[in-house]
């Protein structure tokens, strides 16, 4: 029997062949990626349509959609194919943009043997530095799940004395947008990178907020942050920086808030070993690919840092949601 260190679970021989397997993740993906579920709707349909809408040959979507058939995410009756429930209540309708990320990483993730042995990381983040495209649908991947944890994030957060917010790195600005709607005292600010923002400005333009929401152009490693707000919140920001960095965007927080207030950290905290987190461990090779400096951190490692900026009175770790797909943390300390 293995048994994979660190954490509790027992790997078996079966496990081991399912885990290393990536023909299912990549053929799911794929048919969100041509967004065929939609296609599909709640009617039934067959190869020769197939060809007709997307390209290709008969025989070449015979075989992608009878592999979705054999994995249970579509029925097939005589030479029809439809969605199973399952598919229709999670995968269509955009539900399944979660996965696109994942997807646009394909070719990066082939890279990782030749990270490892070079030592070479990109020089600027991907995708948000990279491909406007690529970076669309990670924001509204990440969006759609953000609106499903806000709702238990808010209960969490010191809001209801608050007047004005600062969210840093806040994407589509889905956690500022509903503590507003949520607070009608409170203004927010959103900071992202320059590139980020035309999203950021649109999104907030969409949920007719733009009169209480602001969208401000900086880039968090070279610039101070705007100061003057009760309350800073830091939401999945850390992950994707080295320690140097992290160390000045906390300080640049501490100047930014009031006496008084408080800051709100959310981001996956690892253990000591880094290792108690499965998901986190794994999502640090992600990050390995992806960014110059940035990797899951410790627990003891982010309250040091909150130290030295200046913070007390630590409150945390809390959980950031009860949601399965929610590996966050959150931290809460003042400004005396």
């Amino acid at each position: 029997m293995l048994y994979r260190d660190g954490a509790t679970s027992q790997w078996t021989p079966q496990k081991l062949r399912s885990e290393g397997s990536y023909w299912p993740a990549r053929i799911l993906s794929t048919a969100v990626h041509v967004e065929l579920f939609d296609w599909l709707g709640k009617g039934a349909r067959g190869c020769k349509a197939a060809k007709s809408h997307f390209g290709g040959t008969q025989e070449g979507w015979k075989i992608f959609l009878d592999a979705l058939t054999g994995m249970g995410l579509l029925r097939k009756r005589a030479a029809m194919y439809e969605n199973s429930s399952f598919t229709l209540r999670y995968l269509c309708s955009g539900r399944g943009s979660f996965l696109l990320p994942d997807h646009d990483a394909w070719n990066l993730w082939g890279s990782l043997p030749d990270y490892l042995t070079t030592g070479k990381r990109p020089k600027i983040s991907r995708p948000f530095l990279t491909d406007r495209k690529r970076t669309e649908r990670l924001l509204r991947s990440l969006d759609h799940d953000a609106r499903k944890i806000a709702p238990y994030l808010i209960e969490r957060l010191p809001l209801s004395r608050s007047k004005t917010l600062l969210d840093v790195g806040g994407g589509l600005g889905t956690f500022a947008l509903a503590c507003c709607r949520r607070f009608s005292q409170l203004r927010a600010t959103i900071v992202e990178h320059p590139r980020v923002v035309p999203f950021a400005r649109d999104a907030v333009k969409r949920a007719k907020m733009a009169k209480r929401v602001q969208v401000v152009a900086v880039d968090i490693v070279k610039d101070p942050l705007p100061r003057g707000f009760d309350l800073v919140l830091i939401s999945n920001v850390l992950h994707g920086q080295g320690v140097r960095e992290n160390r000045a965007l906390l300080r640049s927080a501490y100047r930014g808030l009031n006496r008084g207030g408080q800051i709100i950290l959310r981001d996956v905290l690892m253990g000591r070993s880094r290792r108690e987190s499965e998901w986190g461990a794994l999502f640090s090779v992600a990050l390995f690919l992806h960014t110059p400096n940035g990797r899951c951190y410790a627990l003891d490692e982010v309250r040091g840092w909150l130290h030295q900026a200046g913070f007390s009175g630590i409150q945390g770790p809390l959980r950031s949601s009860p949601l399965c797909f929610d590996p966050d943390s959150i931290l809460i300390c003042r400004k005396e």
